[in-house]
């Protein structure tokens, strides 16, 4: 999801994901990298995030959503099994020439009707109600029975007229195997609650009792000659096949209804309620959620349930919520609340942002006018400014850390996300996360200091991180590439840096110098704080030339694909 270094002429690896290298083991890579994710905008496969109306779904919505497909599932399939009883019947009529294989024939077609004019209903519309559909549910089965009892009425007339006792027993034990598999049809896939369940097939139920009593009134002539169909034994049978039925379609809906319902309690985190997965990364998920009283969106990160049993990652885990709801900064991602499951899941809940991360916006759209690298390099320097003050180091800024929003109207509204490897410098007595002689963050973006193991990291740390996002914001590319993460890191530790303004000739000279000093090997020669280069910025001959203004009108054209407002 983040832009791939790309070399002249060479095909090399991807190097965005966060990495650990042991350098006492030799490794050149993380045994378990973990994979950029943009929280709460980045969907799989890329591009951003739109808020979708409606937001999260009631079981009652659930379910409406899950009949309409299995009313499609169960029509479909039982117009390709009438489709080749269809066919089955037009090739044997002939042979047969009775009045019930006619009859049938005639039947399925009725049934082929039926069932397209229901599916062609079901197709035409993505959102039915829950009212609509279940009255097209009671067409459907209804037309079903209707026609087995016309099948069934038919096969005992035409068996007793003609005297064919073995086919007037074995059809009747057929047809009631066909009216068991409708009634275990609608207790499986159609969802009801048990009672409505009981109503549906307790009704199918009496169907062979309305086509017998139907018979016995219209041909009283033939009661004696349907007597193997009406014994008591035979009809000790079809009761216990219709019971039977009855019992495990009711029972079987009862089940699955309480799954259903348990599957909807278990995507809820205390208040919040599960929309979509919306991105995933090394230590977890990121789903888009709703809370259950305010209805408001928001991103829920969940931490891997492999990574749960791992004290380290739970304590990155807690200290990422815990050190980014200290700030306030509206540049930084906005934490909402945290929390762990009875099953010992944890997560924490933020601010949902639409957008994209800037690697996908560079990756996308290509590099950025030098005028919009100094407006949102000002606003994550504000927001760094914030955190350094409460001693808190990144360590990981990327592109895929550094998103672009909009929030209260305003465009390219930069929020800085992702502090699981915050370093806290003001609190000597803090848990070490990393191991020693271990590397944390990510290569491509990594300070000399930090790629050397240096134990003493300081804010100038994230600025040199930050100079190397600007690079490849204005040039597509990040300034030192390699074909693995050592010689990345090796290259950002001795190789200089090659002037953003090789690789596109009109990066102002101003500009250029500020991301050059940002990208000092040593610390002493780069910016004091955030501060000092949030100033330096201010003052390039480009900071005038973007500002809310031309984000709008952006936005507005590129990502919404609409004309700019005329205030804009």
């Amino acid at each position: 999801m983040s832009a791939k270094p790309k070399a002249d002429g060479d095909e090399i690896i991807e190097l965005t994901p966060t990495v650990e290298i042991a350098f006492h083991r030799g490794t050149a890579g993380g045994d378990d990298p973990t994979f950029d994710f943009a929280l709460g905008g980045a969907p799989e496969g890329g591009g951003h995030v739109e808020l979708v109306a409606g937001a999260a779904r009631t079981i009652g919505t659930e379910t409406t959503s899950l009949l309409h497909s299995r009313l499609r599932t169960v029509s479909f399939v039982m117009l390709v099994i009438f489709s080749m009883t269809l066919v089955w019947s037009i090739v044997n009529e002939a042979a047969f020439d009775t009045g019930a294989l006619r009859l049938i024939t005639g039947v399925n077609i009725a049934r082929i009707a039926l069932l397209g004019g229901i599916l062609g209903v079901l197709w035409s519309r993505p959102h039915f109600s829950n009212r609509f559909l279940r009255g097209l549910e009671y067409a459907l089965f209804g037309g079903l029975i209707v026609s087995w009892m016309a099948v069934r009425y038919q096969s005992i007339l035409s068996n007793a007229r003609d005297g064919v006792m073995v086919d007037l027993v074995l059809e009747a034990q057929l047809q009631m195997f066909a009216l068991f598999v409708y009634m275990i049809l609608h207790g499986l896939f159609i969802p009801h609650r048990w009672t409505g369940t009981a109503r549906v097939v307790g009704t199918m139920a009496l169907a062979p009792v309305v086509t017998l009593a139907a018979l016995k009134l219209v041909h009283p002539e033939l009661v004696e000659r349907i007597a193997p169909i009406t014994s008591e034994r035979t009809l000790s049978t079809d009761l216990l096949i219709v019971a039977v039925g009855v019992f495990l379609a009711t029972y079987g809906a009862a089940m699955f209804d309480r799954m259903r319902a348990q599957v909807h309690e278990a995507k809820k985190f205390g208040q919040y309620q599960l929309v979509r997965k919306i991105g995933a990364g090394g230590m977890g998920e990121v789903h888009l959620a709703e809370h259950a009283l305010l209805k408001r969106p928001c991103a829920l990160k969940l931490i891997r349930t492999d990574a749960a049993g791992d004290p380290t990652a739970l304590a990155r885990f807690e200290r990422e919520v815990q050190t980014t709801a200290r700030l306030t900064h509206p540049n930084t991602i906005e934490i909402f609340d945290y929390g762990h499951t009875d099953d010992g899941t944890f997560y924490y809940v933020m601010e949902f942002l639409p957008g994209m991360s800037s690697a996908e916006l560079v990756e996308q759209h290509g590099p950025l006018p030098p005028g919009r690298v100094v407006y949102l390099l000002r606003q994550a320097c504000s927001a760094l400014a914030e955190a350094h003050a409460e001693g808190l180091i990144h360590r990981d800024l990327k592109p895929a850390n550094v998103y672009i929003s909009e929030r209260g109207g305003l465009c390219d509204f930069v929020k800085i996300l992702d502090f699981g490897l915050v370093k806290l410098t003001h609190e000597p007595d803090a848990a070490q996360l990393t191991a020693d002689m271990t590397v944390s963050g990510t290569p491509l973006y990594m300070s000399p200091e930090q790629a050397t193991g240096e134990r003493g990291l300081d804010p100038r740390s994230d600025l040199y991180a930050l100079g190397a996002i600007a690079y490849t914001w204005l040039t597509g590319r990040p300034p030192f590439e390699g074909s693995t993460p050592v010689q990345v890191m090796i290259a950002h530790a001795r190789d200089p840096v090659t002037p953003p303004s090789t690789h596109r000739p009109e990066v102002p000279q101003d500009l250029e110098q500020v991301i050059l000093r940002c990208l000092a090997k040593a610390p002493a020669d780069r910016f004091a704080d955030a501060s000092e280069m949030e100033q330096a910025l201010a003052s390039c001959a480009v900071a005038a030339d973007w500002d809310h203004r031309q984000a709008a009108l952006w936005w507005h054209e590129v990502m919404l694909g609409q004309p700019a407002p005329a205030d804009a």
